[in-house]
């Protein structure tokens, strides 16, 4: 028996009809959900469970992923264990995300280690975006950065510099000075000054010093396993790896610090004859949990961060002969016979801006910002970027990208820099956006009226005979990027009949 006897004769009549409508009807739901896929940027190759950890895990990881971005474009996913995170290593496309999509892209992913050092999201450069950081960003700007305390600023700068300079000249002269620990010793003495009314630079605290505590800080905030391992995986490993144990001690260590330091101070509010420190304002505004974090943010952030653009910069002077005697010419020309320079002959120094500005643009403190999450679709580049994305912009990256700043982007030339018109987001190294660091202004003021005081009173030489073009300037670090040696050289007094 014929089996199509079973069917009904209308069905033939419309088998075609039927089929070709399954046809249009899978074409068009094809259709639709192609347009529908995301669009996203393009990833090595990865491993399951560890995603592309063991293509970037290095001791530069900005250097090794900027070399990942040469083979899959300025804008990639990587994988970091189980978390994606997009990495943009371009001006155009940093633009956009700083620009463009500054309030999408402004918020910050909550992090164990963040949450615990900023007594639970209190601060100002780890919170996410919300009322809170509003207010307490405001407080930072106007008692610690705005016209309030700049009287006390020049003056406490006037004298650490000043003192610095004369140390120098009365115990150092030619002898080897470690840069790097004297300016370390200039920016934490201001900064504590100006911040809490006087340094704890050289005082012991549970068997640490501030610089110790200061590095376990960093430490901390570069993250946990649970970072890039959300649940309890990341939970139990952070457990057993003894990241608990440390965050909780590192919390401990400068939470009891910041309580001291409160305890200790001497309140100035009634004095007509001092200067008013940042505590001195906050007490009334703020909570105790709230001016221990800003505290927090200003010591862990003004001081490594300025210290290391100092040795940076006198680094790729001491380096370059050329740049130094031109740019010695032009700060003995401006100060002419005075003892010192002072703040109203830095805004004559057009080279030494230039100077200080690729000093920036080659070594960007941070070389990456500070890590953003996305809180709404929006599109990079083309790309699809949705609401809980991760995202990292390589300023160390993109600061010498060849397409900007051409083949000899590596090359320390500060008259590149007095035609460019940086407009968008060449140079990044104090970030952009709602995000971007408040204290810029402050913290080039006082790099640029560092270096030149120290280059008008002195000639540098390095020690051991070595050659300028011998310096070594490899980099260590992750949250933070400084030289791997310290910085060594030779205060000379300068002859001035010459």
């Amino acid at each position: 028996m014929d089996i199509l006897t079973f069917f009904p004769s209308w069905l033939f009549s419309t088998l075609p009809i039927l089929f070709f409508s399954l046809i249009l009807v899978y074409a068009l739901r094809s259709k639709k959900t192609s347009k529908a896929s995301p669009n996203l940027p393009p990833s090595p190759p990865r491993l399951p469970i560890i995603g592309n950890l063991h293509q970037v895990i290095g001791k530069n990881f900005h250097q090794i992923l900027w070399k990942v971005s040469r083979k899959y474009g300025p804008i990639m996913t990587v994988h970091l264990g189980s978390t994606p995170y997009v990495i943009i290593s371009s001006s155009e496309l940093a633009n956009q995300a700083l620009k463009t999509h500054d309030q999408i892209l402004c918020n910050r992913p909550r992090s164990k280690g963040f949450q615990r050092l900023t007594f639970d999201y209190m601060d100002v450069a780890f919170s996410p975006h919300a009322e809170q950081w509003k207010e307490m960003r405001k407080v930072l700007v106007n008692e610690f950065l705005g016209s309030k305390r700049s009287k006390l600023f020049k003056k406490v700068v006037d004298e650490e510099v000043k003192g610095m300079l004369d140390s120098f000249s009365s115990q150092h002269l030619n002898t080897t000075v470690n840069l790097d620990e004297r300016l370390f010793h200039l920016v934490t003495d201001i900064v504590s000054r100006v911040a809490v009314g006087k340094s704890y630079r050289e005082e012991t605290f549970r068997g640490k010093k501030l610089k110790e505590m200061l590095d376990d800080l960093v430490i901390s905030l570069c993250g946990s396993v649970s970072d890039i391992y959300p649940g309890r995986l990341g939970l139990i490993l952070d457990e057993v790896l003894g990241f608990n144990r440390r965050l909780e001690n590192t919390f401990s260590n400068f939470d009891a610090f910041l309580q001291m330091v409160l305890d200790d101070h001497i309140d100035h509010t009634e004095a007509s004859n001092q200067e008013k420190d940042m505590i001195d304002a906050c007490r009334s505004q703020l909570t105790t949990n709230e001016l221990k974090a800003l505290l927090m943010n200003v010591l862990n952030g003004a001081i490594d961060t300025t210290t290391t653009t100092m040795v940076w910069t006198m680094s790729e002077i001491i380096k370059n002969p050329r740049v130094m005697q031109k740019l010695q010419e032009e700060i003995r020309g401006c100060v002419g016979t005075k003892a010192s320079v002072e703040e109203s002959d830095i805004a004559q120094m057009s080279y030494l801006k230039l100077v200080v500005k690729e000093a920036l643009r080659l070594h960007s403190t941070v070389p990456f910002l500070l890590t953003r999450e996305c809180v709404k679709h929006c599109q990079i580049g083309g790309y699809d970027i949705y609401p809980g994305t991760r995202v990292l912009i390589n300023a160390w990256g993109i600061g010498r990208d060849p397409k900007v700043w051409t083949e000899n982007a590596s090359v320390f030339n500060p008259e590149r820099l007095e035609t460019a018109e940086l407009d968008r987001s060449e140079m990044i190294p104090f970030g952009g956006g709602r995000r971007a660091c408040p204290a810029s202004s402050v913290a080039t003021q006082v790099v640029e009226y560092t270096i030149a005081n120290l280059f008008y009173s002195f000639d540098w030489q390095l020690p051991s005979g070595m050659e300028n073009q011998e310096l070594d300037m490899e980099e260590v670090g992750s949250l933070i990027v400084v030289r791997k040696t310290p910085l060594c050289l030779v205060p000379m007094k300068h002859d001035w009949q010459d």
